[in-house]
């Protein structure tokens, strides 16, 4: 067959060649999941800019189907207006995005389906309030449905 010498240079080339690809491999899921990843702290910054304004049916519109359900659209913005101007008496207030991590699988209650490949981002909210000032922190939720990123907040004991 093949002398020696040639047998170790095909398998030298071979190992490389399985190497490399492996690399590359990693390299696409790597950007993948950071795109992914970014995408979820993307859609929470818009979420809690438009929070932030007061615009709170805007805010709703990036809910998921889910939270939609949960809270009517005039529900949601009366209850959201009524507990940040009325029981904090304040207008707006700060916040900062801290963690993202993907979990592979999450529901937002006992009584919903898990949903697959979710992004749990903390957020951190500060008021400064007539009570003096004060943080929320929140783990808010981001899934895809139908190819579109939306917003869940939990509901689990």
């Amino acid at each position: 067959m093949f002398p020696r010498y040639r047998q170790k240079t095909i398998r030298a080339r071979t190992g490389v060649a399985v190497l490399t690809a492996a690399a590359v491999l990693v390299a696409i899921l790597t950007l993948f999941l950071s795109n992914e990843r970014n995408e979820a702290k993307e859609i929470v910054d818009t979420f809690y800019r438009y929070e932030q304004a007061g615009d709170f049916g805007s805010s709703w519109e990036l809910f998921h189907p889910l939270m939609k359900k949960k809270f009517p659209k005039d529900v949601y913005i009366q209850r959201r207006a009524h507990v940040f101007m009325q029981d904090f008496g304040v207008e707006t207030f700060d916040y900062r995005i801290d963690e993202v991590e993907n979990l592979s699988s999450w529901s937002m209650s006992d009584e919903n389906k898990p949903l697959h490949d979710v992004y749990r981002v903390r957020v951190i909210q500060t008021f400064h309030s007539a009570f003096g000032v004060f943080e929320i922190h929140q783990d808010v939720f981001v899934a895809t449905e139908k190819g579109e990123k939306s917003i869940l907040f939990p509901y689990r004991p």
